[in-house]
């Protein structure tokens, strides 16, 4: 029975967009990966395990001194806009502030628990009477 389904099964569809979107992937899998050069990173003692975030950062001025054009007749009114702006740019300087306090935090959680791994390691070193 199945195979008699199969039969008047349609094969998928290949409009031009799903052609063009897998040529390209194809395309990028085709390609040899160029030697990139190595990355030079600093050193990591702040107790970050990564690196920046990909993404721009949006600072609390930025949203401040954005400008938009004089388009009343069809768009917003510029004084609601600046209202808006002004609100998102407090709540963006709040919420910067709290990721702050939560990484000062952070950083301090991981020194004490190294601390504490020492303290335990050492203690088991002088227990066992293991010498390194």
């Amino acid at each position: 029975m199945r195979r008699f389904l199969d039969l008047f099964r349609r094969p998928p569809v290949r409009s031009r967009r799903n052609r063009r979107l897998l040529a390209e992937i194809a395309h990028h899998n085709r390609r040899t990966p160029t030697p990139r050069p190595p990355v030079r990173r600093a050193p990591n003692n702040v107790g970050h395990l990564y690196g920046r975030p990909v993404r721009p950062s949006i600072s609390p001025g930025l949203v401040r001194d954005r400008r938009f054009g004089d388009r009343v007749r069809r768009g917003c009114d510029p004084t609601e806009v600046r209202t808006f702006l002004h609100l998102v740019a407090d709540e963006l300087t709040a919420l910067r502030a709290e990721l702050r306090s939560t990484q000062d935090e952070n950083v301090r959680v991981k020194q004490a628990l190294r601390d504490w791994q020492s303290q335990q390691f050492q203690q088991f070193q002088a227990g066992t009477g293991v010498t390194g």
